[in-house]
């Protein structure tokens, strides 16, 4: 195999269809960006989108907003937006709280579908919310339900599904690793034996395709600050199979989730579509953030997005073999594209330092722990040549030992 050039790379970027979207971002001139799977970049339109919502809509329209502008329908219509991206139906997906909050409604709703079924799997490398949730969910309904925590990474996962499996609670991206699980294999295999899926997909939204309705996906949940660059603490969102809508119940019972909210009566009966998921109010700049990087996302196919993913990813690995491997770092995603996704992991026992002086030079990834240093691969405005000038970087950062200057190892609250 030939050794890699700077030129292999820029030539990538010349043929790169996705190119052009890169133009649609805010990104501060020679910052090589791989943090995207943890806050995505500001797109230019959203600057616009809220000066006119705060200025004309908030300002100008104040209260008849909320008809005239569709603030109210927000929710539902902003849900069917990601529904596109997610392989979702029309009246799937609702927009509203955090992933965390969402994830406490669908697993309390697919645990009181369960009937006298009592364990919920789960895998120990979860997201650790996911698995605070799972803990706080169990204590809310009694001890009489277990939680069975299986090794990431376990494909033998039919084994752990039995008639007393309730639910199925896994990320379809490990945040860690990058690992894909299989959603069609997995989801099948649990209504085989009776147990509802629910799926994370907070880590492939917006650059894997998905397919979650004709995968039969119970229930879903997902976050639109990754990705999806709906900005800090932009809402979360969740999806329910369309056939479970009608029977299903949720335990936050707020007034927007009433199904007629402005009658204001003292009994509360949910809506009848995915609505019954809303609880209060929502924040409408928020939303409007979302609306306009959703609009990114139109011209553009998931397709392409994965191959350029897979394309990026896979040339970071190989450069990284070719000029770094005397540095003691471990490939720790799966060196198999298929069963990776749109993030690259190494591990290195210094890994916070190196990273911190990473940073330092304007290539921003992130550090987990004990020794992981994270790159999120984000197609849509990362080029090739992006890659090779971070390794090259990080190359000068090991053969100088910079990284070794004390600074680099004071560690802020947020890694």
């Amino acid at each position: 195999m030939n050794k890699l050039t700077r030129e292999d790379f820029t030539c990538l970027d010349q043929i790169d269809p996705l190119a052009e979207v890169r133009d649609e971002f805010t990104l501060p001139q020679d910052l090589i960006y791989f943090d995207g799977n943890s806050l995505g970049p500001l797109p230019k339109r959203t600057i616009n989108t809220l000066e006119t919502m705060v200025q004309k809509e908030w300002g100008d329209g104040l209260i008849s907003s909320w008809n005239n502008e569709n603030w109210i329908n927000m929710p539902r219509e902003l849900g069917n937006k990601i529904a596109t991206l997610i392989g979702a139906k029309s009246g799937e997906v609702v927009v509203v709280d955090s992933t965390s909050v969402n994830l406490f409604k669908v697993l309390t709703s697919a645990l009181l579908l369960s009937k006298n079924r009592r364990n919920i799997l789960s895998e120990a490398g979860n997201f650790p919310s996911d698995l605070y949730i799972l803990e706080g969910v169990k204590k809310m309904l009694g001890e009489s339900y277990e939680s069975c925590l299986i090794e990431e990474g376990d494909y033998e996962i039919d084994k752990y599904i039995d008639v007393s499996t309730a639910v199925v609670m896994l990320s379809h991206v490990n945040y860690k690793t990058g690992r894909i699980s299989d959603i069609k294999r997995i989801t099948s295999v649990a209504h085989e034996k009776g147990a509802l899926v629910i799926w994370d997909i907070s880590h492939s939204v917006g650059v894997m395709p998905l397919d979650l309705h004709n995968c039969s996906v119970d229930f879903a949940v997902g976050c639109t600050y990754k990705h999806l660059n709906g900005g800090p603490g932009a809402p979360g969102f969740l999806y329910v199979h369309n056939s479970l809508i009608e029977k299903v119940s949720q335990p936050l019972t707020g007034w927007m989730g009433h199904i007629q909210p402005f009658e204001f009566a003292a009994e509360y009966k949910p809506a009848n579509d995915i609505g019954k998921y809303i609880c209060g109010t929502p924040s409408i700049i928020a939303y409007k953030a979302i609306e306009s990087s959703l609009v990114i996302f139109e011209d553009v196919s998931m397709k392409l997005v994965r191959e350029k993913s897979i394309q990026l990813s896979e040339m970071l690995i190989r450069l990284m073999q070719q000029e770094c491997a005397a540095f003691g770092f471990e490939l720790f995603s799966p060196r198999n594209s298929e069963k990776r996704g749109s993030q690259v992991s190494f591990t290195h026992n210094k890994g916070f330092s190196i990273m911190q002086a990473l940073i330092s030079h304007g290539v921003v990834g992130d550090f987990r722990e004990p020794n992981i240093l994270r790159f999120g691969i984000s197609p849509l405005y990362m080029r090739y040549v992006d890659i090779w000038d971070a390794v090259i970087c990080l190359r000068k950062i090991m053969q100088t030992d910079e990284w070794q200057s004390e600074h680099f190892n004071q560690r802020g609250y947020v890694t």
